[in-house]
């Protein structure tokens, strides 16, 4: 910009020029929010999707182990049970720590 004394017409001109272009700025802005919304919405959909395909293939396979068809209620029972046994947290404790290994060595490689 040049040390040109603007008008007071020039003034008022400029400033609704720059109202807008804010105005501009914020409807592509809240557009852009809305995108991230949508999206967000999508992945977390798809998320949860995959964690229902993976839980339904642990289920299962574990259903496959049982030599029993029991009722959903049963299962749960079963589970909630080996969840409190001392040597299967343990076992949960040492599978978790080598994952965890794992994935910690594979990021460092």
């Amino acid at each position: 910009m040049s040390n040109k004394k603007l008008t007071t017409e020039e003034k008022i001109e400029k400033s609704k020029l720059m109202t807008e272009e804010i105005s501009k700025i914020e409807k592509r802005l809240k557009e852009r929010r809305d995108a991230q919304k949508k999206l967000d919405a999508e992945i977390a959909d798809e998320l949860e999707k995959a964690e229902m395909v993976t839980n339904q293939a642990v289920g299962k396979m574990f259903r496959n182990r049982m030599k029993d068809d029991l009722p959903l209620e049963k299962y749960g029972e079963i589970i909630e049970f080996m969840l409190l046994h001392e040597d299967c947290i343990e076992f949960i404790a040492e599978v978790t720590e080598k994952y965890r290994q794992e994935q910690e060595k594979s990021k460092s490689a």
